[in-house]
């Protein structure tokens, strides 16, 4: 695995919607090029957005509605957009060396083969919103840090550690040899997330839209855990169930009283 920290250079992808663009200009962790917006008596938003460009030094411009939505390649812009660098990436040694492991605080989520943009960003803005570390994301069979998802995720994306590694099975023997306990979530796991212990440093493991956990990692999980349902429908989405469980992880890791 490598050590360095990651972007694609000389490449550059159009985030778009408000909340996306004002995030990426307050995190910080991008190259931002040109902000754009689509008229020229601007919005509140759009004022907003300009300012705080023009403070980061960087140049803005204005483009027909046509354009706007070209560049973006959807309709959901909201009358503005940046152009900008791929989001960097980080190394699972990095991550787990400055997630201080040992006493407790270490909490990463796995993803497996999740595909839809708009389930990968409700769980990259429930797991900023629980304070966890990092997302591993698989570089195959499996959606990245594309625009579509700082926009699903109302711009968590954009203060979030993302990690893309080769092998999903590699990385969690990896994570295990360094002490982090790895849970998988699954209907057919013998405790409910209810009853699990999910303190101490965690690695969540949240499976795909459709099959849910591949066999192979489920295999080399430490343990499984459920959600208990009552409804007649026998499962909730990828994203609703991994809120579920980061969420009861959160409880869990308060501190008493």
């Amino acid at each position: 695995m490598s050590k360095k920290r990651k972007s694609v250079p000389d490449s550059r992808e159009v985030l778009y919607g408000f909340h996306p663009v004002m995030e990426a200009l307050t995190a910080g962790r991008r190259t931002m090029y040109t902000l754009m917006v689509d008229r020229t008596a601007l919005s509140d938003r759009q004022t907003r957005a300009v300012e705080l460009a023009e403070k980061r030094g960087i140049s803005c411009k204005t483009l027909t509605p046509d354009q706007i939505r070209a560049a973006c390649g959807s309709d959901q812009h909201q009358g503005v957009a940046v152009a900008v660098s791929p989001l960097p990436t980080d190394s699972m040694e990095s991550i787990v060396a400055e997630t201080g492991r040992n006493d407790g605080t270490c909490l990463l989520v796995l993803l497996d083969s999740i595909v839809d943009p708009n389930n990968l960003g409700a769980i990259v803005r429930t797991a900023h919103c629980v304070g966890a570390d990092a997302l591993v994301v698989p570089k195959d069979r499996a959606v990245g840090a594309i625009p579509a998802v700082s926009k699903a995720s109302a711009g968590a994306l954009e203060h979030t550690r993302l990690c893309r590694v080769t092998n999903l099975v590699r990385t969690i023997q990896w994570l295990k040899k360094k002490g982090v306990w790895v849970a998988g979530l699954s209907m057919q796991a013998d405790q409910t997330v209810f009853q699990a212990n999910l303190k101490g440093p965690l690695a969540l493991v949240v499976g795909g839209e459709e099959k849910g956990l591949r066999p192979l990692v489920r295999q080399h999980c430490d343990y499984l855990v459920s959600i208990p349902l009552r409804g007649r429908v026998d499962s909730l989405n990828a994203s609703a169930a991994a809120a579920v469980v980061l969420y009861e992880a959160f409880r869990q890791r308060q501190p008493a009283g």
